[in-house]
């Protein structure tokens, strides 16, 4: 992430993070056990790196059921078409969740965060961005 940043800010170009979850994970462990929900992370990691066809992207679990998408010089509107594009795949596979509140498959919520890399900005900023803007996405729906 220093790396790409650095770039970035040398050659005044935009990155984009990512940062989703999947939604109700805990009742999801709870409901399956934790073994099924290991199979679950693994199933949404493997969505998302098969989306993520860039390969000067990353993608990296971020923890617990969180997962993080650095995407070197993506502007805010290809991020958004690549958050929506995991989010409608991981929807598509129709993974079982009865213990969802909001639909009976896995699904996930997502925030992002797109800057241009300056003096005045830290690196922190592009993650605590997405951080805010994943709680935001949650709180709304």
């Amino acid at each position: 992430m220093e790396i790409e940043w650095e770039y970035a800010l040398k050659e005044k170009e935009p990155l984009s993070f990512l940062i989703f979850d999947i939604d109700y994970f805990k009742a999801y462990n709870d409901t399956y056990g934790h073994i099924q929900g290991d199979e679950c992370l693994k199933e949404v990691a493997n969505i998302a790196k098969s989306v993520v066809f860039d390969e000067s992207a990353f993608v990296a679990r971020y923890g617990g059921e969180e997962f993080g998408i650095l995407l070197p010089l993506a502007n805010q509107y290809e991020a958004i078409k690549m958050a929506e594009a995991i989010r409608r795949q991981v929807e598509q596979r129709a993974i079982i969740h009865q213990a969802s509140d909001v639909f009976k498959c896995v699904t996930i919520s997502v925030g992002i965060m797109t800057v241009v890399p300056s003096e005045n900005i830290q690196l922190v900023s592009i993650v605590h961005g997405a951080d805010q803007a994943l709680y935001e996405a949650k709180r709304t729906g």
